[in-house]
């Protein structure tokens, strides 16, 4: 069972979100795992559950020169269970991404793919996205590009099952926006215009899934030594070709706060955003999460952490709706400098699509190992 990232370590996962800022930087990550899952589909009627073993790893590089940076960041992940009637999961993404210019005016090129294999999702997407950026003082202006494809499967309440082909379609977005900036703090608007065009004019129920939405933000950041905050709100109007689906008009919102303070550490998130579906009679889904992380430092080596999580999504046009609320506790050692011992206690209880209430316990300890290379320093001539 995937239980949401606020009970994994940040070793691997975290460097996604990062990418190497220094001359030829290196940093990367490999953790194995293992445990017991008391409902690994976290579904009705699974049994005594199941021991697993796993495997993440995660790589972040780049190179910065006068003028221009390239980085590359990485994350894949797999899951497989001792009972071989379930189905194994595995995860992959990669960024690749290159800039030009200076903080007067730059140009950012990020290209990404997305694959997702579980016992109730497959997915793919492919995303290349292009962004400009000028600043004069304290006033910057922004506009993004973006194109990609996508390919969704999914199981689903009414058919048990995923569809004989899923459902693949291209998106075009595009994004201007103007923020002002000052010292720590920046505040700013921006709109998303985009569109979605399925390569198959009516799915397998014999809809048409072709969509336009327009979004506007209004958003602020914050980034000083001790806190770390964003905050946006955003109004989406969707409007779909078929005339089963009724046109979205739903305020979605995402903010997070971090709050540093040795040796506490305080992780804050909420957010509600329109996710894709495949389900035969509902347009998309709003899916909304909160969640809390608390980690202490009790000693140099020592990191104690404890978490909460809810998530719920609503299917559109629909009565269908899961909720599914989260804690867990963990605790982890720094062996030395690169290897670090964990071990973690997750439970969850939820109510899923179909109605079903369940629960489930999981269990894992953890072996992390860090690497990091940076080249040599080049001499100077004559030395």
């Amino acid at each position: 069972m995937y239980l949401p990232q606020v009970f994994l370590p940040a070793g691997c996962l975290g460097l996604i979100g990062s990418h190497a800022s220094a001359e030829d930087d290196f940093t990367a990550s490999f953790r194995l795992r293992g445990g017991f899952d008391s409902n690994p589909q976290f579904s009705s009627g699974q049994g005594s559950g199941s021991a697993f073993v796993a495997a993440d790893t995660a790589l972040a590089a780049g190179t910065k020169a006068d003028g221009y940076t390239l980085g590359v960041a990485a994350e894949a992940g797999t899951v497989h269970y001792a009972q071989p009637l379930l189905t194994p999961s595995r995860g992959g993404k990669v960024i690749l991404r290159g800039s030009i210019g200076d903080d007067d005016l730059k140009l950012d090129s990020t290209s990404t793919i997305v694959d997702t294999s579980t016992y109730n999702l497959r997915s793919t997407d492919l995303i290349q996205s292009v962004r400009a950026e000028a600043r004069y003082k304290s006033i910057k202006l922004f506009a993004t590009a973006e194109g990609g494809r996508s390919s969704l499967n999914q199981t689903n309440a009414i058919f048990q099952d995923f569809l004989p082909d899923p459902q693949q379609y291209l998106r075009g977005t595009l994004i201007p926006g103007i923020s002002l900036v000052s010292g720590k703090s920046e505040l700013g608007a921006s709109v998303n215009l985009s569109v979605r065009h399925y390569l198959q004019e009516f799915d397998v129920f014999g809809y048409r899934r072709n969509n336009e939405r327009v979004q506007p933000f209004l958003f602020a950041k914050y980034r000083g030594d001790a806190v770390t905050a964003f905050v946006s709100v955003s109004r989406l109007y969707g409007t779909w070709h078929d005339p089963d689906f009724t046109n979205v008009d739903r305020t979605l919102f995402d903010a997070s706060l971090t709050w540093r303070a040795a040796p506490f550490r305080i992780d804050l998130t909420a957010w509600r955003r329109a996710g894709e579906t495949t389900f035969p009679i509902s347009p998309m889904t709003i899916d909304t999460a909160y969640s809390a992380k608390v980690s202490w430092t009790a000693e140099p080596k020592v990191t104690l952490a404890a978490s909460v999580g809810y998530a719920a999504s609503d299917y559109l046009d629909s009565p269908f709706h899961a909720r599914t609320l989260t804690c867990g506790v963990g605790a982890s050692r720094d062996v030395d400098d690169d290897l670090t011992l964990g071990i973690d206690v997750a439970y969850a209880k939820g109510s899923l699509i179909s109605g079903d209430d369940v629960n489930a316990l999981v269990v894992t300890s953890s072996i992390t190992k860090r690497f990091s290379a940076r080249p040599p320093e080049k001499k100077h001539a004559g030395v």
